[in-house]
């Protein structure tokens, strides 16, 4: 029995790998598209796998090389299976999601994340109610990127409380993408449902676009994830102990306004003193230990008694010496040497805060 299966298959990946030659001889762009489009989900697998930092990646590019596969059979028709690329749909939001989250954390397990995908497996059972699923898919998919937002929102005010390098370690790119992926799902949403009332050509034409620019994002996001070093080590900690709920860390300790204004004035002084933050990548804990503080202690502080957040602050603190350096006459100093110098760890990192700060760039600011 298991000899026929083999032959079967062998026939079946026969018949495809000939339909796909015959394509792109042909040259029809959206087979043309598919067949490009599992090469570089390929190429992509090969280039991730075995990066623990890549899982979630890796899984998102299987998830591409399956449904392009998939797809190409069902438009080909060459085979009597079911179609399954509206269950597969039902996978998109959940992977986009875990995607962000294990680029922040790192370390997430994909087993206990496995229930996102439940849907995705029933889905395969109602294959027949496609035009449903998609509809499905399309609800899940606007849920799933709700929470990606919601998850970006979280890491970037932990980053803003524990770090003052947290420019550099921000995702707004991701931001942005994913509200480029929820527009793309949004349109090809309204496609699916036109393609019985539009011309054909319009819905083919429609459709190589929005293959097109899923493929491209894809691409962006595999760029952006292998470039983009570990996030923030520890955030998981932080999560615990900075952030729940922004109170006083005891209430023996810490039990009113005025306390909190205290620690932030002993800080105040420390940090103007010892000119501290201008060490590249200043974390609350290094401020922390250095004051012989908690983390939360120094966090509630800073937040209650210097109303602002700890990147807020300490970036204040070098901009005000950035100022004054820019305004020195007598000085030849570069504005990287002056970003440097008073503690930014790159020259970008300093114009945006700068111009954050005070709504011109430090060149403007200097003429």
């Amino acid at each position: 029995m298991w000899i026929n299966q083999i032959n079967e298959a062998s026939a079946f990946f026969y018949l495809l790998i000939s339909t796909i030659s015959m394509a792109a001889i042909t040259l029809v762009p959206v087979y043309v598209l598919h067949i490009m489009y599992i090469a570089i989900a390929i190429f992509s697998i090969l280039l991730v796998f075995g990066e623990k930092r890549f899982k979630v990646l890796l899984l998102l590019w299987v998830w591409h090389f399956t449904e392009e596969v998939f797809n190409f059979v069902e438009e080909l028709q060459i085979s009597q299976y079911p179609i399954v690329t509206p269950a597969l749909q039902l996978a998109r939001g959940p992977l986009y999601y875990l995607f962000a989250k294990n680029l922040i954390y790192g370390d997430i397990i994909i087993k206990k994340h496995l229930f996102h995908f439940l849907p995705a497996l029933v889905g395969l059972g109602f294959t027949y109610w496609w035009p449903e699923l998609l509809q499905v898919a399309f609800a899940i998919s606007i849920i799933y990127f709700f929470l990606t937002f919601r998850l970006l929102q979280h890491y970037h005010r932990i980053l803003a409380e524990v770090t003052a390098d947290n420019v550099s370690h921000a995702l707004n790119w991701l931001i942005k993408i994913i509200v480029v992926i929820a527009t793309v799902e949004f349109i090809d949403f309204v496609r699916l449902n036109l393609q019985l009332i539009v011309s054909k050509d319009l819905s083919t034409d429609w459709y190589f676009v929005s293959e097109l620019i899923s493929l491209l994002i894809a691409v962006y996001l595999t760029l952006k994830a292998i470039r983009h070093p570990q996030l923030f080590v520890g955030l998981r900690e932080y999560e615990k102990s900075v952030i729940p709920d922004n109170s006083p860390p005891s209430n023996d300790l810490c039990h009113d306004r005025e306390q909190a204004r205290n620690i932030f004035t002993s800080i105040d002084e420390h940090l103007k003193k010892t000119f501290s933050y201008r060490q590249a990548k200043y974390s609350l804990r290094q401020l922390a230990n250095e004051m012989g503080l908690s983390d939360q202690i120094v966090s509630w502080s800073i937040n209650k008694g210097g109303e602002q957040s700890f990147s807020d602050y300490i970036n204040s603190l070098r901009i005000e010496e950035a100022k004054l350096a820019l305004l020195d006459k007598s000085s030849n100093k570069s504005i990287l040497e002056i970003a440097f110098e008073a503690g930014f760890s790159s020259k970008s990192t300093f114009n945006a805060v700068f111009k954050q700060s005070l709504d011109v760039t430090p060149s403007q600011y200097r003429k």
